[in-house]
């Protein structure tokens, strides 16, 4: 099967799961896409990202962000790394965050499985806030590898824990395959059912998404 097959066939299997779930919600659909770029320094290595989100209209900008930081892989199996985030909100009166994000990933492979737990922390800090807010991330992720096919399916599961009146901030549930373009690049195409709290409910959103991550 060539490339583009495989592309075409992982678009097919996202579109079928994003409509079956919205068919069957009152839920609006969003879009998340972005740009990452690696360049790996032995052990080391920077990266840079570019992102842009929507969550109930897919054709709105309700945030977007830039993203630099660099990281040091440990073992092959353990990493770590610490990066600034700049976002701005134009839906919440085109509002500024800065993020300074610490992050810890540990993977364990078995033939073609691999499971990754990633830790990571954000500290916030918003224009007009009384302060600075932290939220701990926790991400679950299982793929499974189809040997030479160029497309890997995964699911991730990850928490929003927020340390306030209530720890539950969001949670994220994906539905994903990446894609490998050549060399150590890839794509990453995904659908995600967003979960957070709404005005005394819980609220939920589904999300399509398309990342591109280029290796330098």
């Amino acid at each position: 099967m060539t490339l583009s097959r495989h592309i075409c066939a992982a678009l097919a299997a996202l579109l079928l799961l994003s409509a079956n779930a919205f068919a069957q919600s009152t839920t609006d659909l969003g879009s998340w896409c972005s740009l990452q770029l690696v360049k790996p320094l032995g052990d080391t290595y920077a990266m840079a990202r570019l992102e842009h989100r929507s969550f109930e209209d897919i054709g709105a900008t309700e945030c977007y962000f830039a993203m630099a930081g660099g990281g040091y892989n440990f073992t092959k199996w353990l990493k770590a790394d610490l990066s600034y985030e700049y976002w701005k909100i134009p839906s919440a009166g085109n509002l500024t965050t800065q993020k300074g994000v610490a992050c810890v990933t540990a993977t364990l492979k078995r033939d073609a499985l691999a499971v990754s737990a990633r830790e990571k922390y954000e500290l916030a800090f918003t224009d007009g806030a009384a302060g600075p807010k932290g939220t701990l991330r926790s991400r679950l992720r299982a793929q499974y590898s189809l040997g030479s096919a160029a497309v890997t399916p995964y699911f991730m599961y990850e928490f929003f824990n927020g340390f306030g009146d209530t720890n539950w901030v969001r949670s994220l549930h994906y539905f994903g395959a990446d894609v490998k373009l050549g060399g150590h690049s890839s794509l990453d195409l995904f659908y995600m059912y967003h979960l957070f709290p709404g005005a005394g409910e819980i609220k939920a959103c589904n999300v399509l998404g398309a990342g591109l991550t280029v290796v330098l």
